[in-house]
Protein backbone atom coordinates (compact mmCIF):
# COMPACT_ATOMS: atom_id res chain seq x y z
CA UNK A 1 0.00 0.00 0.00
CA UNK A 2 1.67 3.20 -1.16
CA UNK A 3 1.22 6.10 1.26
CA UNK A 4 0.92 9.65 0.02
CA UNK A 5 2.75 12.53 1.65
CA UNK A 6 0.59 14.36 4.14
CA UNK A 7 0.37 18.13 4.03
CA UNK A 8 0.62 20.08 7.25
CA UNK A 9 -2.62 21.95 6.54
CA UNK A 10 -5.98 20.39 5.94
CA UNK A 11 -7.26 20.59 2.42
CA UNK A 12 -8.85 24.00 1.97
CA UNK A 13 -11.14 22.69 -0.71
CA UNK A 14 -12.41 20.04 1.70
CA UNK A 15 -12.91 22.59 4.44
CA UNK A 16 -14.93 24.76 2.04
CA UNK A 17 -17.23 21.96 0.99
CA UNK A 18 -20.87 22.93 1.39
CA UNK A 19 -22.25 21.41 4.55
CA UNK A 20 -25.33 19.22 4.40
CA UNK A 21 -28.16 19.47 6.91
CA UNK A 22 -27.00 18.11 10.25
CA UNK A 23 -28.68 15.46 12.28
CA UNK A 24 -28.00 14.22 15.74
CA UNK A 25 -29.12 10.86 17.11
CA UNK A 26 -30.36 10.84 20.72
CA UNK A 27 -32.46 7.70 20.35
CA UNK A 28 -34.67 9.45 17.82
CA UNK A 29 -33.36 11.71 15.08
CA UNK A 30 -33.49 15.40 15.84
CA UNK A 31 -31.73 18.27 14.09
CA UNK A 32 -29.40 20.76 15.70
CA UNK A 33 -32.34 23.15 15.97
CA UNK A 34 -34.84 22.32 18.65
CA UNK A 35 -38.59 22.84 18.66
CA UNK A 36 -39.24 24.08 22.15
CA UNK A 37 -42.53 23.59 23.93
CA UNK A 38 -43.88 25.39 26.96
CA UNK A 39 -41.30 26.04 29.63
CA UNK A 40 -40.89 27.94 32.84
CA UNK A 41 -38.14 30.51 32.58
CA UNK A 42 -36.29 31.61 35.71
CA UNK A 43 -33.84 34.48 35.78
CA UNK A 44 -32.55 35.97 39.01
CA UNK A 45 -35.64 34.83 40.91
CA UNK A 46 -38.25 36.01 38.36
CA UNK A 47 -40.76 33.47 36.99
CA UNK A 48 -42.52 33.90 33.63
CA UNK A 49 -44.59 31.34 31.79
CA UNK A 50 -43.81 30.49 28.15
CA UNK A 51 -41.17 33.19 27.81
CA UNK A 52 -37.86 33.13 25.98
CA UNK A 53 -35.12 35.43 27.21
CA UNK A 54 -33.85 37.23 24.09
CA UNK A 55 -30.42 38.81 24.39
CA UNK A 56 -28.76 41.22 21.98
CA UNK A 57 -25.03 41.90 22.10
CA UNK A 58 -24.19 42.97 25.64
CA UNK A 59 -21.86 42.84 28.63
CA UNK A 60 -23.08 41.25 31.84
CA UNK A 61 -22.78 43.74 34.69
CA UNK A 62 -23.21 41.33 37.63
CA UNK A 63 -23.40 37.63 38.49
CA UNK A 64 -26.20 36.18 36.37
CA UNK A 65 -28.25 32.97 36.28
CA UNK A 66 -29.83 31.69 33.08
CA UNK A 67 -32.50 29.00 33.01
CA UNK A 68 -35.38 27.92 30.78
CA UNK A 69 -35.01 29.15 27.19
CA UNK A 70 -32.48 31.72 26.03
CA UNK A 71 -32.10 33.16 22.51
CA UNK A 72 -28.79 34.92 21.80
CA UNK A 73 -28.53 37.42 18.94
CA UNK A 74 -25.03 38.79 19.53
CA UNK A 75 -21.89 38.34 21.60
CA UNK A 76 -22.44 37.98 25.33
CA UNK A 77 -19.41 39.21 27.27
CA UNK A 78 -18.75 37.94 30.79
CA UNK A 79 -16.15 40.37 32.20
CA UNK A 80 -13.58 39.67 34.91
CA UNK A 81 -15.15 39.27 38.33
CA UNK A 82 -18.55 38.20 36.94
CA UNK A 83 -19.91 34.62 36.97
CA UNK A 84 -22.50 33.35 34.51
CA UNK A 85 -24.31 30.29 35.89
CA UNK A 86 -26.48 28.14 33.62
CA UNK A 87 -29.09 26.02 35.39
CA UNK A 88 -29.74 22.34 34.54
CA UNK A 89 -32.18 21.87 31.67
CA UNK A 90 -31.55 25.29 30.13
CA UNK A 91 -31.65 25.51 26.32
CA UNK A 92 -29.54 28.28 24.79
CA UNK A 93 -29.98 28.96 21.08
CA UNK A 94 -27.84 31.26 18.93
CA UNK A 95 -28.99 33.17 15.87
CA UNK A 96 -26.81 32.84 12.80
CA UNK A 97 -25.16 36.18 12.02
CA UNK A 98 -22.70 35.42 9.22
CA UNK A 99 -23.99 33.29 6.35
CA UNK A 100 -20.43 32.36 5.30
CA UNK A 101 -19.20 31.26 8.72
CA UNK A 102 -19.03 27.60 7.71
CA UNK A 103 -16.33 28.31 5.11
CA UNK A 104 -12.56 28.28 5.68
CA UNK A 105 -13.17 26.70 9.05
CA UNK A 106 -9.51 25.91 9.78
CA UNK A 107 -8.00 29.12 8.39
CA UNK A 108 -9.01 31.51 11.18
CA UNK A 109 -6.73 31.67 14.23
CA UNK A 110 -8.34 34.66 15.94
CA UNK A 111 -9.71 34.34 19.48
CA UNK A 112 -13.03 35.71 18.15
CA UNK A 113 -15.52 34.49 15.57
CA UNK A 114 -17.95 36.26 13.22
CA UNK A 115 -20.89 34.55 14.89
CA UNK A 116 -22.68 35.14 18.17
CA UNK A 117 -20.84 33.56 21.07
CA UNK A 118 -20.32 33.71 24.83
CA UNK A 119 -16.98 35.35 25.63
CA UNK A 120 -15.83 34.52 29.14
CA UNK A 121 -13.23 36.63 30.90
CA UNK A 122 -14.93 36.05 34.23
CA UNK A 123 -16.28 32.57 34.90
CA UNK A 124 -18.83 30.16 33.40
CA UNK A 125 -20.52 27.48 35.50
CA UNK A 126 -22.66 25.34 33.19
CA UNK A 127 -23.48 22.26 35.25
CA UNK A 128 -26.35 20.18 33.98
CA UNK A 129 -27.26 16.72 35.23
CA UNK A 130 -27.59 13.37 33.51
CA UNK A 131 -31.37 13.86 33.51
CA UNK A 132 -31.39 17.61 32.76
CA UNK A 133 -28.64 18.43 30.32
CA UNK A 134 -27.91 21.99 29.31
CA UNK A 135 -28.10 22.54 25.54
CA UNK A 136 -26.11 25.05 23.47
CA UNK A 137 -27.25 24.97 19.84
CA UNK A 138 -28.32 26.85 16.73
CA UNK A 139 -31.62 28.72 16.50
CA UNK A 140 -31.82 28.14 12.73
CA UNK A 141 -34.21 25.79 10.97
CA UNK A 142 -31.43 24.80 8.54
CA UNK A 143 -28.87 24.44 11.32
CA UNK A 144 -25.28 23.64 10.44
CA UNK A 145 -21.79 23.71 11.90
CA UNK A 146 -20.53 27.24 12.71
CA UNK A 147 -23.99 28.78 13.16
CA UNK A 148 -22.59 30.24 16.38
CA UNK A 149 -19.07 30.89 17.61
CA UNK A 150 -18.05 29.14 20.82
CA UNK A 151 -17.99 29.04 24.54
CA UNK A 152 -14.94 31.26 24.28
CA UNK A 153 -12.69 31.42 27.35
CA UNK A 154 -10.08 34.19 27.36
CA UNK A 155 -7.67 34.26 30.30
CA UNK A 156 -10.37 32.76 32.53
CA UNK A 157 -10.16 30.41 35.55
CA UNK A 158 -12.53 28.15 37.48
CA UNK A 159 -14.82 27.27 34.57
CA UNK A 160 -17.00 24.14 34.55
CA UNK A 161 -18.86 22.68 31.56
CA UNK A 162 -20.61 19.49 32.66
CA UNK A 163 -23.55 17.45 31.37
CA UNK A 164 -24.22 19.64 28.35
CA UNK A 165 -24.95 19.12 24.66
CA UNK A 166 -23.00 21.47 22.40
CA UNK A 167 -24.12 21.46 18.78
CA UNK A 168 -23.57 23.45 15.56
CA UNK A 169 -20.81 25.75 16.90
CA UNK A 170 -17.67 26.89 15.11
CA UNK A 171 -15.74 25.55 18.11
CA UNK A 172 -17.78 24.02 20.89
CA UNK A 173 -15.27 25.03 23.55
CA UNK A 174 -12.46 27.42 22.66
CA UNK A 175 -9.92 28.36 25.33
CA UNK A 176 -7.08 30.88 25.10
CA UNK A 177 -4.92 30.90 28.23
CA UNK A 178 -7.78 29.55 30.37
CA UNK A 179 -8.64 26.77 32.80
CA UNK A 180 -11.75 24.70 32.09
CA UNK A 181 -13.12 21.42 33.41
CA UNK A 182 -15.02 19.66 30.60
CA UNK A 183 -16.82 16.47 31.68
CA UNK A 184 -19.82 14.36 30.65
CA UNK A 185 -20.72 16.44 27.59
CA UNK A 186 -21.78 15.69 24.03
CA UNK A 187 -20.11 17.60 21.17
CA UNK A 188 -21.87 17.00 17.86
CA UNK A 189 -21.86 18.72 14.45
CA UNK A 190 -19.41 21.47 15.38
CA UNK A 191 -16.46 22.74 13.39
CA UNK A 192 -14.16 21.48 16.16
CA UNK A 193 -15.51 19.98 19.36
CA UNK A 194 -12.83 21.33 21.74
CA UNK A 195 -9.95 23.66 20.92
CA UNK A 196 -7.45 25.14 23.36
CA UNK A 197 -4.14 26.93 23.18
CA UNK A 198 -1.82 29.42 24.80
CA UNK A 199 -2.65 33.04 24.11
CA UNK A 200 -0.25 34.01 21.33
CA UNK A 201 -2.26 36.10 18.88
CA UNK A 202 -3.28 39.15 20.91
CA UNK A 203 -0.32 40.97 22.38
CA UNK A 204 -1.01 43.36 25.22
CA UNK A 205 -3.87 41.41 26.82
CA UNK A 206 -3.33 40.41 30.47
CA UNK A 207 -3.28 36.70 29.62
CA UNK A 208 -0.81 36.96 26.72
CA UNK A 209 1.61 34.00 26.77
CA UNK A 210 -0.45 32.05 29.29
CA UNK A 211 -1.08 28.35 28.60
CA UNK A 212 -4.51 26.78 28.79
CA UNK A 213 -5.12 23.98 31.29
CA UNK A 214 -8.02 21.62 30.69
CA UNK A 215 -9.44 18.44 32.15
CA UNK A 216 -11.42 16.66 29.42
CA UNK A 217 -13.12 13.44 30.51
CA UNK A 218 -16.17 11.28 29.85
CA UNK A 219 -17.31 13.19 26.76
CA UNK A 220 -18.84 12.06 23.48
CA UNK A 221 -17.14 13.91 20.62
CA UNK A 222 -18.63 12.71 17.35
CA UNK A 223 -19.75 13.91 13.95
CA UNK A 224 -17.74 17.15 14.03
CA UNK A 225 -15.27 18.40 11.44
CA UNK A 226 -12.56 17.87 14.05
CA UNK A 227 -12.53 16.36 17.54
CA UNK A 228 -9.96 17.92 19.92
CA UNK A 229 -7.21 20.31 18.82
CA UNK A 230 -4.64 21.91 21.11
CA UNK A 231 -1.37 23.84 21.04
CA UNK A 232 1.18 24.96 23.63
CA UNK A 233 -1.05 23.98 26.55
CA UNK A 234 -1.56 21.43 29.33
CA UNK A 235 -4.34 18.87 29.71
CA UNK A 236 -5.48 15.45 30.78
CA UNK A 237 -7.75 13.82 28.20
CA UNK A 238 -9.34 10.56 29.37
CA UNK A 239 -12.40 8.33 29.03
CA UNK A 240 -13.72 10.11 25.93
CA UNK A 241 -15.37 8.64 22.85
CA UNK A 242 -13.81 10.50 19.91
CA UNK A 243 -15.40 8.98 16.83
CA UNK A 244 -16.54 9.70 13.28
CA UNK A 245 -15.11 13.21 12.99
CA UNK A 246 -14.56 14.27 9.39
CA UNK A 247 -10.91 15.35 9.48
CA UNK A 248 -9.26 14.33 12.76
CA UNK A 249 -9.88 12.87 16.18
CA UNK A 250 -7.02 14.46 18.16
CA UNK A 251 -4.66 17.12 16.77
CA UNK A 252 -1.70 18.05 19.06
CA UNK A 253 0.49 20.95 17.95
CA UNK A 254 3.81 22.26 19.19
CA UNK A 255 4.97 22.24 22.83
CA UNK A 256 2.36 20.60 25.04
CA UNK A 257 2.14 18.78 28.35
CA UNK A 258 -0.80 16.48 27.70
CA UNK A 259 -1.68 12.94 28.74
CA UNK A 260 -4.18 11.18 26.47
CA UNK A 261 -5.28 7.92 28.08
CA UNK A 262 -8.22 5.50 28.00
CA UNK A 263 -10.01 7.02 25.02
CA UNK A 264 -11.85 5.45 22.10
CA UNK A 265 -10.47 7.07 18.91
CA UNK A 266 -12.01 5.48 15.82
CA UNK A 267 -13.92 6.21 12.64
CA UNK A 268 -12.17 9.54 12.05
CA UNK A 269 -10.27 10.43 8.88
CA UNK A 270 -7.06 10.65 10.90
CA UNK A 271 -7.22 9.29 14.42
CA UNK A 272 -4.28 11.33 15.69
CA UNK A 273 -2.69 14.04 13.54
CA UNK A 274 0.66 15.41 14.74
CA UNK A 275 2.02 18.85 13.87
CA UNK A 276 5.37 19.82 15.43
CA UNK A 277 4.10 18.07 18.53
CA UNK A 278 6.23 17.25 21.53
CA UNK A 279 5.34 16.58 25.15
CA UNK A 280 2.16 14.64 24.40
CA UNK A 281 1.77 11.07 25.70
CA UNK A 282 -0.77 8.60 24.29
CA UNK A 283 -1.19 5.37 26.26
CA UNK A 284 -3.91 2.78 26.89
CA UNK A 285 -6.17 4.12 24.15
CA UNK A 286 -8.06 2.28 21.44
CA UNK A 287 -6.87 3.91 18.19
CA UNK A 288 -8.24 1.90 15.29
CA UNK A 289 -10.44 1.88 12.16
CA UNK A 290 -9.64 5.48 11.21
CA UNK A 291 -9.99 5.82 7.44
CA UNK A 292 -6.68 7.44 6.39
CA UNK A 293 -4.35 6.66 9.28
CA UNK A 294 -4.65 5.81 12.93
CA UNK A 295 -1.63 8.04 13.64
CA UNK A 296 -0.17 10.45 11.09
CA UNK A 297 2.72 12.91 11.19
CA UNK A 298 2.37 16.13 9.23
CA UNK A 299 5.27 17.55 7.18
CA UNK A 300 6.64 19.56 10.09
CA UNK A 301 6.59 16.71 12.62
CA UNK A 302 10.28 16.13 13.32
CA UNK A 303 10.08 15.21 17.02
CA UNK A 304 9.87 11.45 17.75
CA UNK A 305 6.84 10.39 19.78
CA UNK A 306 6.03 7.32 21.84
CA UNK A 307 2.69 5.63 21.10
CA UNK A 308 3.47 2.33 22.83
CA UNK A 309 0.85 0.54 24.93
CA UNK A 310 -2.14 1.41 22.76
CA UNK A 311 -4.55 -0.93 20.97
CA UNK A 312 -4.47 -0.43 17.21
CA UNK A 313 -7.18 -2.91 16.28
CA UNK A 314 -4.83 -5.75 15.39
CA UNK A 315 -1.91 -7.81 16.64
CA UNK A 316 -0.51 -7.97 13.10
CA UNK A 317 2.48 -5.64 13.00
CA UNK A 318 2.21 -5.09 9.25
CA UNK A 319 -1.44 -4.04 9.51
CA UNK A 320 -0.63 -1.70 12.37
CA UNK A 321 2.24 -0.16 10.42
CA UNK A 322 0.10 0.45 7.33
CA UNK A 323 -2.06 2.87 9.30
CA UNK A 324 0.81 4.79 10.89
CA UNK A 325 2.44 7.49 8.75
CA UNK A 326 5.92 8.47 9.94
CA UNK A 327 9.65 8.25 9.15
CA UNK A 328 9.21 4.83 7.53
CA UNK A 329 7.09 6.49 4.84
CA UNK A 330 8.87 9.85 4.60
CA UNK A 331 12.48 10.21 5.81
CA UNK A 332 11.88 13.88 6.67
CA UNK A 333 9.42 12.88 9.38
CA UNK A 334 10.04 11.67 12.90
CA UNK A 335 9.71 8.10 14.11
CA UNK A 336 6.45 7.16 15.80
CA UNK A 337 7.27 4.35 18.21
CA UNK A 338 4.27 2.06 18.73
CA UNK A 339 5.84 -1.09 20.20
CA UNK A 340 5.07 -2.74 22.49
CA UNK A 341 1.41 -2.48 21.45
CA UNK A 342 -1.53 -3.89 23.36
CA UNK A 343 -2.92 -7.23 22.22
CA UNK A 344 -6.52 -6.49 23.12
CA UNK A 345 -8.76 -3.49 23.35
CA UNK A 346 -8.83 -1.22 26.40
CA UNK A 347 -11.88 -0.93 28.63
CA UNK A 348 -11.72 2.83 28.14
CA UNK A 349 -14.89 3.63 30.10
CA UNK A 350 -13.67 2.06 33.35
CA UNK A 351 -12.03 4.27 35.98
Amino acid sequence: MKKQKIKAELSRSSAQTKLMPLWYNTGTLISCWLILGSAVFLLSGCSKQNKVLELEKQELKADTIWSGQVLIKGDIYVPPGVTLTVAPGTVIRFKRIDETSDQNMFDVDSPYYPQAEIIIRGRLIAKGTAEKKIVFTSAEMDARAADWGALNFLGSDGNVVEHTKILCAYNGIHAHGSEVKVTHNEFVKNGVGISFKAEEETQGVPWFGRRSKLVISDNLITGNKGGIGFRNSDAEISHNEITNNKFFGVWPKENVNVLVTKNEISGNKKGVYLYQAKGVKFEYNNIYDNSDYNVAAAEAQDFPLDFSNNWFGSINRQKIDELIFDHADDPDLAVIKYEPFLTKSVDWESK
